[in-house]
């Protein structure tokens, strides 16, 4: 019998299941390479303890915030409830490497490339800082799903329904509605199905939300976040504080975005980098976690990575990578004591500038914070801080004018051939 065609459905299923064989298996090599870099803590620290709680008995509703189950309720379902729901979470750190790989593959690139972008992310803040400072949460099913979202834009149906269980996880998923949004424009969805799948997936989640709160004791509702607002001050102190985690936490890798909008070719798509980032600002508006948060800026990394790589330059992603790798193997930016966020975000430092008046907490981080207005932020707190924040900003620029480089070496090699 002759062979099935390379285009035909029998192969491009099997091509799906190699891919997905494949990712398994970088993923996991991938997570065991980052743990020699930083080893991956035993136990759940600040609010990974209270997804742990939901983890022994999500029917309980337990927690300062039950609506946040879909990972606590699948460790339950899969037997890693309770004790073992820590290394549930490392299950998850796998899973998002893995999404990564397979979306490299499925986005055409080689397995080699596919591989590179997938240890890009294993060594930088969505897998290393969930060793230590944040063991126990859950975010890397957030940007798994969103990835998801990505490989499903065609979709409607499937789409939405990944976005619903990303609000279950965390509800700071409604934040990239507008990116979503866009995902789907750039797909060729129709607006009538997006009009439905949103809708749907806000009505069924608001009902599932409003359940939850009738019947639980639940400290983190929107209440919350209405009634300790960051915006503006403190908001302008958290987005000065995420530039430096993403600095020293992903490192010259993000030149890689800069590049990517510096390339004319790439058109709409340098869109991702700015809606997502839209979202992680609004989400700074009511959220104080820039160290997790900004992490978000791996989905428009993502995208970027594979036309950079696709643009042949292997050579200079492997060097970024690596070289990043060596920096903060050097000065590891997972250990407290190195952040340099610590030193600017001491409670000490933001009270006595004005920004912040604590009280002892009634519930695990809980500071019952007031901040400051945009002028006590500027004038009060950023002069403390202001030599460690320009150095880490000059950095920053020096990433941007790398891929600004890059982008215009190839133009110019471009006019070349063209001459």
């Amino acid at each position: 019998m002759a062979s099935a065609p390379l285009s035909s459905p029998h192969s491009s299923a099997l091509r799906w299941y190699v891919d997905a064989g494949l990712a398994a298996v970088v993923g996991t090599l991938a997570y065991a390479l980052s743990c020699v870099i930083a080893p991956a803590g035993d136990v759940a620290k600040g609010f990974g303890e209270q997804w742990q709680i939901i983890a022994g008995d999500p029917t309980a509703l337990p927690s300062m915030f039950p609506h946040r189950m879909l990972a606590p309720l699948l460790a339950w379902l899969s037997g890693f409830g309770g004790e073992h729901y820590v290394l549930f979470v490392r299950g998850l750190a796998v899973v998002l490497l893995a999404t990564v790989f397979f979306f490299g593959r499925r986005r055409g690139l080689a397995a080699i490339d596919a591989t590179l972008v997938t240890l890009a992310i294993a060594l930088t803040a969505s897998i290393q800082l969930y060793k230590d400072h944040w063991v126990g949460y859950p975010d890397p099913l957030c940007y798994a799903l969103f990835l998801g979202n990505l490989l499903a834009a065609r979709r409607p149906s499937v789409f939405w329904a990944i976005w619903f269980f990303n609000l279950t996880n965390h509800e700071l998923a409604v934040f990239l509605l507008p990116w979503l949004w866009f995902v789907r424009r750039e797909a060729g969805g129709r607006m009538s199905h997006d009009v439905i799948g949103a809708g749907a997936a806000l009505g069924v989640y608001g009902a599932y939300y409003l359940a939850i709160k009738a019947n639980a004791q639940q400290l983190f509702s929107y209440e919350y976040f209405t009634n300790h607002p960051l915006f503006p001050g403190g908001t302008v102190v958290v987005l000065a504080l995420a530039l430096v985690h993403l600095v020293t936490t992903w490192g010259p890798v993000l030149a890689v975005l800069a590049w990517h909008q510096h390339t004319r070719t790439q058109g709409r798509e340098r869109w991702h980098l700015w809606l997502v980032g839209a979202g992680i600002v609004v989400i700074f508006c009511i959220a104080f976690d820039w160290a997790r948060h900004s992490n978000l800026i791996l989905l428009p990394l993502v995208l970027a990575s594979v036309r950079f790589l696709q643009a042949g330059h292997r050579l200079a992603y492997a060097g970024l990578v690596a070289l990043g790798a060596g920096l903060m193997l050097w000065i590891p930016p997972w250990a407290p004591t190195a952040w340099p966020t610590d030193a600017m975000a001491n409670i000490t430092l933001l009270t006595e500038s004005g920004m912040v008046i604590g009280h002892p907490p009634r519930f695990p981080g809980d500071l019952n914070v007031q901040f400051g207005g945009v002028s006590t932020a500027l004038g009060s707190w950023l002069p403390r801080v202001w030599s460690l924040w320009l150095a880490i900003a000059a950095i920053a620029a020096g990433f941007w004018l790398t891929g600004w480089w890059l982008a215009r070496r190839d133009r110019a090699a471009t006019s070349d051939r063209a001459a």
